[in-house]
């Protein structure tokens, strides 16, 4: 069964390694969380393999036990709740996470271990009072409630709105790999640790293949015949929600029509606040600046441009910090990028607002 372990951490490792290239080429605490938990992953299961192949040390079980049974968990739940309140935890997640980390890594080490079973139980030698039990089963669980919800808002969101399949997708899968990495730890509590790494190789596997699906980009709809002109004029007097994708002024090329949508049916539906939050899902996070910067005024102006006249008024109408990133959101995740198809703006240059490559987040809220 040793293959299993190495299956799980060989797929960890890659999946660390694609989480940290996103972290590095756009830094975001949210992708740094999941990139450490992936680390932990594939560093907790090659000490499994280790343990079973070249015979178990103290160090050994220490080092499985202080990255696997809670802080992965621990961890891809931070992640989430950074894309979800990412204003909120700024100021004082790192330190608690720092903290808890420490308490956990401290309870481990001190953890008294029977020699005596070291060798045929491995990692199970390590006795775990009431505390380190404690400590692992709230992470667990409430970890687990946090990226299964988070995500699970997230499949439902996209569906209802009929957008971002290949995200709602990714979501779903990642969803069905914490279900099975959890229902693998749980199978371990009920005395069937041979089902262990089955479940967790399928669940990474899952998770992974997720994180994958999440970067894939929806291929655009067939752009409609062009219609007379004054056709044109009466379909850009619609309401926001009646406005098709026709009525964005040429401006934008058939990729781009779903992103511009999608900021048009934000605008319609979602107040200030909202849009706000709804942004910060998607990992472009905001700020209280009441003034933007030319750059980001820039940004703004060109998406304006893109919007039916009815999802102008109300971008018009929305804060300077929602303006901000909303622009934002659509330069940085929605906008289609040089390689997808070229899209000509309204001075005649690429519609790309920016040089970097647009990337997706695993998570609920992209």
């Amino acid at each position: 069964m040793i293959v299993f372990p190495i299956l799980s951490s060989v797929i960890s490792a890659l999946c660390a390694v694609v989480m940290a290239r996103d972290a590095v080429r756009r830094p975001r605490p949210d992708k740094v969380a999941w990139s450490i938990a992936f680390v932990m992953f594939a560093l907790a299961a090659g000490t499994d393999a280790g343990g079973r192949s070249l015979g178990w040390e103290p160090w050994l079980a220490r080092v499985y036990y202080a990255t696997g049974p809670a802080l992965v968990v621990g961890y891809l739940a931070l992640g989430e709740l950074y894309l979800l309140f990412p204003h909120r935890l700024g100021r004082f997640a790192p330190g608690v996470t720092m903290l808890l980390t420490a308490l956990w890594v401290t309870l481990v080490i001190d953890a008294p271990i029977d020699l005596s079973r070291l060798q045929q139980d491995g990692w199970e030698a390590i006795h775990r009072g009431p505390a380190l039990i404690g400590m692992a089963l709230t992470i667990n669980i409430l970890g687990t409630l946090i990226i299964v919800g988070g995500l699970g808002y997230s499949v439902w969101h996209f569906w209802k709105l009929r957008i971002m399949r290949n995200r709602m997708i990714g979501c779903g899968l990642i969803v069905l790999g914490t279900l099975s990495v959890a229902a693998g730890g749980s199978l371990t509590r009920l005395g069937h640790y041979e089902y262990l790494y089955i479940a967790m190789s399928i669940g990474v596997a899952l998770i992974f293949a997720g994180v994958l699906w999440t970067r894939r980009r929806d291929v655009p709809a067939k752009a409609p015949a062009a219609q007379p002109a004054a056709s044109v004029v009466a379909s850009q007097q619609m309401t926001v929600n009646e406005t098709p994708v026709t009525s964005l002024d040429g401006f934008v090329s058939e990729a781009a029509h779903e992103g511009i949508r999608f900021i048009e049916e934000s605008l319609a539906t979602l107040t200030d606040l909202a849009l706000r939050q709804r942004c910060s899902e998607w990992s472009v996070p905001g700020g209280d600046e009441p003034v933007m910067t030319r750059a980001d005024a820039k940004l703004a102006w060109t998406l304006r441009l893109r919007l039916a006249p009815a999802a102008r008024q109300r971008f018009d109408a929305a804060s300077v910090p929602a303006r901000r990133q909303l622009a934002h959101l659509y330069a940085e995740v929605l906008e289609p990028q040089p390689d997808d198809e070229p899209s000509a703006s309204a001075n005649g240059h690429t519609a790309n607002l920016h040089a970097v490559a647009a990337e997706p987040v695993p998570s609920a809220n992209d």
